[in-house]
């Protein structure tokens, strides 16, 4: 009779039960005689398992819906990964980062003094939040109210404007805030914007690409030259991101374009009164409002050429710009003078 030698290696269907049975893909216990899941663990946060430690853990948890090896976790490194995660959002549920299930995390009961403790502080801290924006809108208003007296106090003389101010209060308390809030909303209104448009347009010789350097749709191919459209449409790109500048008026990169588009909007009626009295003092005697009108178009248009000007040349120096080849003849004479006044201009030949 022949006999059956049993082999010691594994067959590959054995080996992957055995596989699966450390995965914790198949559950099943008592049939096969594989190896438990239950006695291979390791916990997910220190990676150190019942083999790797020298007296057996009893702290073992498994929190979640994982499966395998990876969903045992040591209790006290589940507590220390939750107050991690508590530290900015309390409240807020915590969830496992693989299978996203909520733990179930039983807090010990408290007392009724507690508990009112509890949720007094929870009430307390909810609060604050509104008062604190109550303060600070107060503080605004009241700030407002201030500024719009003291311009009142400028366009109508001190007389005049003390009794205007004790006339009617009520009326004055609603319309005095309006005063800055009407001078920054002028600031929106960019006529020199409509004035380079409108130079731009009218100029004679505009540089425009080649014929030769279009494709076939009409657009610059690779290596064109720069022409007027395109540094028109890089000019359009920065009005747009100056446009955004109040909504990001704390970055560091806006926030002195910001400052000084509020000092210049806020420093319009004190300017305007001094203009109007040294350069029209005739018509401010005889009708002090005129003048001061006189003043304050004088200094919006003043500002406006110069910004148009100065817009232009900025312009300009953009277009004829030149990257110069880093040699040693054009490092000493380029920068030379690059720590006090910036390099030396570069002539388009």
């Amino acid at each position: 009779m022949h006999r059956r030698i049993r082999s010691n290696a594994q067959s590959p269907l054995a080996a992957n039960r055995h596989r699966r049975l450390r995965s914790g893909v198949d559950n099943a216990s008592g049939r096969g005689g594989g190896t438990n899941p239950e006695d291979d663990r390791m916990c997910w946060i220190c990676l150190t398992g019942d083999e790797d430690q020298q007296s057996a853990r009893r702290d073992w948890v498994h929190p979640c819906r994982c499966r395998g090896t990876n969903k045992w976790v040591h209790e006290s490194c589940l507590s220390r990964w939750i107050d991690e995660k508590q530290i900015l959002a309390p409240e807020g549920p915590v969830t496992c980062t693989q299978c996203r299930t909520e733990y179930i995390i039983v807090m010990p009961p408290l007392c009724r003094f507690d508990a009112l403790l509890e949720l007094l502080d929870k009430g307390y801290e909810r609060l604050c939040p509104s008062i604190l924006m109550g303060m600070l809108a107060a503080t605004v208003y009241f700030s407002a109210v201030t500024y719009g007296a003291i311009t009142l106090l400028q366009m109508a003389g001190y007389e005049n404007g003390m009794r205007l101010l004790q006339e009617d209060p009520t009326l004055l308390m609603i319309l005095l805030p309006a005063v800055p809030t009407v001078l920054l909303l002028g600031r929106m209104i960019r006529w020199d914007d409509t004035l380079i448009r409108w130079l731009r347009r009218r100029r004679q010789h505009r540089q425009a690409v080649p014929a030769e350097q279009l494709d076939a749709a009409g657009q610059p191919l690779p290596g064109a030259p720069l022409d007027d459209g395109y540094f028109d449409e890089l000019e359009q790109e920065q009005d747009g991101l100056d446009g955004q500048q109040l909504g990001n008026a704390f970055a560091s990169e806006h926030l002195g374009s910001v400052s000084m588009s509020f000092c210049i909007a806020l420093s319009l009626p004190t300017v305007s009164v001094i203009l109007g009295r040294s350069l029209f003092g005739g018509i401010y005697e005889e009708s002090r409002l005129l003048g001061i009108l006189l003043g304050g178009v004088t200094f919006a248009a003043a500002k406006g050429l110069a910004s148009v000007y100065l817009r232009q040349t900025q312009y300009q120096c953009r277009r004829h710009r030149l990257v110069v080849d880093y040699t040693p003849e054009n490092i000493t004479k380029f920068t030379r003078h690059h720590a006090n006044r910036g390099p030396n201009p570069v002539q388009r030949p």
